[in-house]
């Protein structure tokens, strides 16, 4: 609780996390809607799209968490002060909290401005939750790997993506059953694999991270 209130206080402060990743978010949709002016998307497609923009928006701004720590000089002080478990679930915490906030305003933009009627809302509600927990957990693990590194930033997402890889799938079949494609029952499975997949990155990431925080 104590990172996680570090975290947000000094989100409040600078407030570059959220904004960066909704200015982000929100240039993706505007030029997805003019690329695909006057033309109906089916929702798979649709269902595609709107997951490119939440990846890219959550890995511009999640691995910031861990980064800032090593560029501001403070990750040796919280290496003696926090245990590990503490540190992960705090950073993972406030990643998950800062992701629903992003990805709830994504789909809502990205619906108003790409036209794409939901059909089933609770699904797409459940899948919007799914998807920022999976990449809350992936993307804080990839930031905390190569927080040392040189080339951060970059490296970052480049691990990111092979962790998140397998929920993408998951996504956008959940995304494109919401959004007025396929079988209500493969939405429904998709849905509880993103919720599943979730739940098993906080339930690892802890111990995976616990390995490289201390070296």
């Amino acid at each position: 609780m104590a990172v996680m209130r570090k975290e947000f206080r000094t989100e409040l402060r600078a407030r570059s996390g959220v904004l960066t990743a909704c200015l982000f978010g929100f240039t993706t949709v505007v030029a997805l809607a003019y690329a695909t002016f006057s033309k109906t998307l089916s929702g798979t497609i649709a269902g595609g799209l709107l997951f490119v923009g939440l990846l890219f928006a959550s890995v511009l701004s999640m691995p910031r968490t861990f980064l800032v720590e090593e560029e501001q000089g403070t990750g040796d002080m919280l290496r003696l002060l926090a245990r590990p478990h503490a540190v992960f679930w705090g950073k993972a915490l406030f990643n998950f909290a800062q992701m629903l906030v992003v990805s709830f305003v994504l789909a809502g933009l990205f619906v108003l401005l790409m036209r794409v009627p939901v059909t089933v809302s609770w699904l797409l509600v459940v899948s919007l939750i799914g998807s920022s927990a999976s990449l809350a957990a992936g993307v804080t693990l990839s930031g905390a790997l190569v927080a040392q590194a040189a080339n951060r930033a970059a490296l970052a997402a480049a691990v990111a993506l092979p962790l998140l890889l397998p929920m993408a799938a998951l996504a956008v079949a959940g995304f494109r059953v919401a959004l007025g494609d396929g079988v209500l029952e493969g939405g429904i499975s998709a849905g509880i694999g993103l919720i599943c997949y979730g739940v098993v990155s906080f339930a690892i990431g802890p111990y995976l991270f616990a390995a490289v925080w201390k070296s």
